[in-house]
């Protein structure tokens, strides 16, 4: 799937449900890959009550670029960011990794964190990983697996 053609596919998307876009904004990096911020009022209104609706827009618009996709090929991997929301999440998560993080160095202890996506999983993986006093893990199954930040002694 090319950048250009899924931006297309998500702007005629809303379009098509009657949702008026300020903007669709594409961006690539090497952490993040694929994103695309989308600005609308409009969806605000549409998904008012409905705490899914977002995540279920998200699901299809994935489905949608990938729905041609064969077994072994790669799939086009992306962030859809509605109003912002994904971002705010994410930091939301960092800044519970960095608590935890501060949490096990000064009790010098393994600091278990809720269960969470394997996405939010690896936003704390990533967050962590340059500190040197501080390792971290996923332990469970299913819906409660998590996160162990663990303290190294140096």
């Amino acid at each position: 799937m090319d950048a250009e053609k899924a931006k297309k596919i998500i702007e005629d998307t809303l379009a098509l449900m009657g949702v008026v876009v300020e903007s669709v904004q594409y961006a690539h990096d090497e952490k993040r890959g694929h994103t695309f911020s989308i600005l609308s009022a409009d969806f605000e209104n549409l998904a008012r009550g409905r705490d899914d609706y977002y995540k279920d827009f998200v699901f299809v618009m994935k489905r949608i670029f990938n729905k041609d996709a064969k077994p072994g090929d790669d799939l086009f991997k992306c962030t859809i960011d509605i109003n912002n929301q994904q971002s705010e999440a994410d930091n939301r998560i960092k800044m519970k990794a960095l608590n935890a993080a501060e949490q096990a160095t000064s009790l010098k202890t393994d600091v278990e964190m809720d269960p969470m996506s394997s996405y939010e999983r690896m936003v704390v993986h990533s967050v962590l990983a340059g500190k040197p006093d501080i390792s971290t893990e996923s332990i469970g199954e299913g819906k409660t697996r998590r996160v162990v930040v663990k303290y190294l002694a140096i």
